[in-house]
């Protein structure tokens, strides 16, 4: 059974543009020149830790956008249900529930 491929994409699309929002509110708030910096050498370090934190979390946020452009593009060129790695067909079942999966299950392992 093929994937319904327009309701993955569909949702990919909500997820992109969440996960977009989301990462535009971090970088603002990491690019605020305008914070005020902790006198006491304790908070100090307590804000950097937060900031280092919301640096990682922007991390996982632009890996989170490639991955899910990816999966759209691959749907839009008509390769989704394609290995990249050995071109076999990636199980239904494993597309839809890691939809930006791009390898089967025997590449994946």
């Amino acid at each position: 059974m093929d994937p319904d491929t327009a309701s993955i994409k569909a949702k990919l699309e909500l997820e992109l543009a969440d996960v977009l929002q989301k990462s535009q509110r971090l970088i603002k708030h990491l690019r605020n020149e305008d914070r005020t910096l902790p006198k006491d050498w304790s908070e100090m370090a307590q804000f950097v830790e937060n900031d280092e934190v919301l640096e990682a979390l922007e991390v996982r946020s632009r890996d989170r956008i490639d991955a899910l452009r990816l999966a759209i593009r691959r749907i839009d060129e008509g390769v989704y249900t394609r290995c990249t790695d050995c071109g076999t067909t990636i199980a239904s079942e494993r597309l839809e529930t890691l939809p930006t999966t791009h390898v089967c299950v025997d590449c994946a392992a």
